[in-house]
């Protein structure tokens, strides 16, 4: 299994593409060819590159970091053109995405890699550029404790244990390590890691996979050592299982990292980069002394070699029931990706990463400190596990640090999902209603405009608190309703978090105060979730202002202005009132509303009741209500940004 991915010089000059982009992309239309991706970046060299070759067509990137809803909007037949997902997965790939084996992108990229990803034979995705993962630390402070880096596990925890002590790397909430955790599939690949060194990276370990490959092979009865170093880690009080079970917001690693208040973290060669150039932001702003950062490999507990992992940033494919001319205009932006300009553009805008393609020069510059070593001896791991298990993994983990289940029961269930080839046994498909129109969630719309789809939230939030007015956190809405059936499983989807509903008294002024901090960070590009979509009161501000000073004017359904000296109840989550403190930006900024946190200030509000209730309660609750109708929610002037009306 030692693998690295081949340097060869590219061959394909300015010339020779050139001639593709006049002879595969210069077809002239009198309509654009419109082709939709949904994906986490915004692809902006990517969209630049096409439509300069392919002036017939028009590359539309939605923001999204919700990788179930492109599925959800797969199954309902309004999917983007072109299908990104994180890992392979045979029942999304057979069911929805296109055969391309017959494509010249299908044979330009790395055998090992594509012979992996392919279903019976078939081509239906190739890879974009990856990343290598490992540990990113930051060296200065290995230094100023007068610690050598670590070389196995156990010497890892007793130095992340010594730089806390020594109050070095850590951060208000005790954390001084951490596991890049946006998505399942980066929490599962931290326990990919730790079996690579002693198992995966062995014959017995590839003949493990071979079997699994083929059902006949499971993870029960030997992946219970993977969780090993995580209970260390959490024993030693240097992790907070809370981070990864998302029971509070997620270590800020890339900032932390920058400042010095992580010493390290389990992420990928893209987060050392931004690391990199974060503590030459901080050092400027005079926040920061400066730092030097490496990349530590995945340690071996038995005395074998350690082991980078190497994987796709993600897989690409086209789906299968658009027309034949979007079809062909996707085969045209899979090939002219599959060119060394191609793979440029989709590096800068991912931020780094290495080529999967053959015939590539990669970036010296792009291999971090540390790693380099690695590649030339071959101690890369390729991350090849089929369908979506190692997604699976990091869901299942969280479930286990979040303490509700065992790492047998989570085990067996991966197990179960992988053999069945879906994972519809974990989706409730009960009806519970229906809704007259799609209610979406696109491009962070409930982060910075009044929404059909956060006015049915709050509105259900109302209801079932029994509180004249109701606020829910855009961040908290992570899923769309489609027109006609809704089902069990969708509320869960579109409501994930356990936050509890709960219902404060306040006067107006402090309900001013939460309303101007939901607006601090109403930006055009990736808003945090903090802004409010709202039932029971309408509200105007100005997203050109400063942040401070944006909200002008909250009046009352009756159109009657905010009093400020007056009493208001309420309905907020637990969240929002500091039950999971306000470290970390935990709480998102409301701390007038503080109720839970003794460590900070009190807010000016009497807890009315703690209803039990979470956001997909108060829908279910809703949907039962109204069996008879289904949901027709719309625009009301609820929230105005002037901004946007100049």
């Amino acid at each position: 299994m030692k693998r690295s991915i081949t340097r060869r010089t590219a061959f394909i000059s300015g010339a020779l593409f050139l001639l593709l982009a006049l002879a595969g992309c210069g077809r002239q239309t009198p309509e654009k060819t419109v082709v939709k991706i949904l994906y986490s970046n915004n692809f902006k060299k990517v969209e630049e590159l096409v439509e300069s070759a392919c002036e017939d067509i028009d590359l539309q990137a939605e923001l999204s970091l919700y990788p179930s809803e492109q599925l959800r909007r797969l199954n309902k037949g309004i999917g983007p053109e072109l299908v990104i997902t994180a890992q392979p997965d045979s029942n999304l790939e057979q069911q929805y995405l296109l055969d391309i084996s017959d494509t010249k992108a299908s044979a330009a990229y790395d055998g090992t890699i594509m012979n992996a990803a392919k279903l019976e034979g078939k081509t239906y995705v190739i890879p974009l550029p990856g990343v290598y993962s490992g540990y990113v630390v930051n060296e200065t402070l290995f230094e100023q404790a007068g610690l050598s880096l670590p070389g196995n596990n156990a010497e890892l925890v007793d130095s992340l244990s010594q730089l806390k002590e020594k109050g070095l790397g850590v951060g208000e909430d005790g954390v001084s390590f951490s596991v890049m955790s946006d998505y399942n599939t980066g929490v599962g690949l931290f326990n990919v890691g730790n079996m690579v060194p002693d198992f995966l990276g062995t014959v017995e370990g590839v003949k493990w996979l071979a079997d699994f490959r083929n059902k006949e092979a499971s993870l029960t009865g030997v992946w219970e050592e993977s969780f090993e170093l995580l209970d260390a880690l959490v024993a030693a009080g240097v992790m907070d299982p809370a981070d990864i079970a998302r029971q509070r917001n997620s270590v800020h690693y890339k900032k932390r990292m920058s400042d010095g208040t992580l010493a390290a973290v389990f992420g990928d060669s893209a987060l050392y980069y931004e690391c990199v150039e974060g503590n030459k932001e901080e050092v400027k702003s005079g926040t920061s002394e400066a730092y030097t950062y490496r990349m530590l490999p995945l340690f071996s507990d038995e005395g074998n070699e350690p082991w980078f992992l190497f994987s796709p940033s993600a897989l690409v494919g086209i789906n299968n029931s658009i027309s034949e001319e979007k079809q062909d205009a996707c085969k045209r932006i899979l090939e002219l990706l599959s060119t060394p300009e191609g793979q440029a553009a989709l590096i800068e805008d991912l931020g780094g990463g290495m080529s999967c393609l053959t015939e590539y020069q990669q970036q010296e510059d792009l291999i971090p400190q540390g790693v380099d070593e690695y590649v030339e001896s071959g101690y890369v791991y390729n991350v090849l596990f089929p369908s979506r298990t190692v997604e699976y993994l990091g869901g299942y983990v969280r479930n286990v640090m979040a303490g509700k289940c065992s790492v047998e029961e989570a085990l067996q269930a991966i197990d179960r999902l992988y053999y069945e080839g879906t994972d519809e046994s974990a989706y409730d498909f009960s009806i519970v209603g229906s809704v007259s129109h799609d209610l979406l969630l696109e491009n962070f719309n409930v982060r910075r405009n009044e929404t059909e789809l956060g006015n049915f939230i709050a509105d259900c939030v109302a209801e079932a608190s029994g509180a004249p007015i109701a606020v829910v956190n855009g961040g908290g809405i992570r899923a769309s309703f489609y027109e006609g059936v809704v089902y069990g499983g969708d509320l869960a989807v579109a409501c994930p978090f356990d936050n509890q509903i709960i219902v404060l008294e306040m006067k107006g002024q402090t309900m001013w105060d939460m309303l101007e901090n939901s607006l601090a960070t109403c930006t055009d590009e990736f808003p945090d979730g903090r802004f409010l979509q709202v039932s029971g009161l309408c509200y105007t501000f100005d997203s050109s202002k400063p942040a401070g000073s944006r909200l002008v004017s909250v009046t009352l359904p009756d159109g009657t202005d905010l009093d400020p000296n007056a009493g208001y109840q309420v309905a907020v989550t637990d969240y929002m009132a500091g039950s999971k403190t306000y470290a970390e930006d935990n709480g998102d900024g409301f701390t007038m509303l503080n109720y839970y946190d003794d460590t900070v200030p009190k807010g000016n509000v009497k807890l009315i009741k703690e209803t039990g209730l979470l956001y997909r309660d108060a829908l279910a609750q809703y949907f039962e209500k109204h069996q008879d109708s289904a949901v027709d929610a719309g625009l009301e002037g609820r929230i105005t940004d002037l901004a946007r009306d100049k």
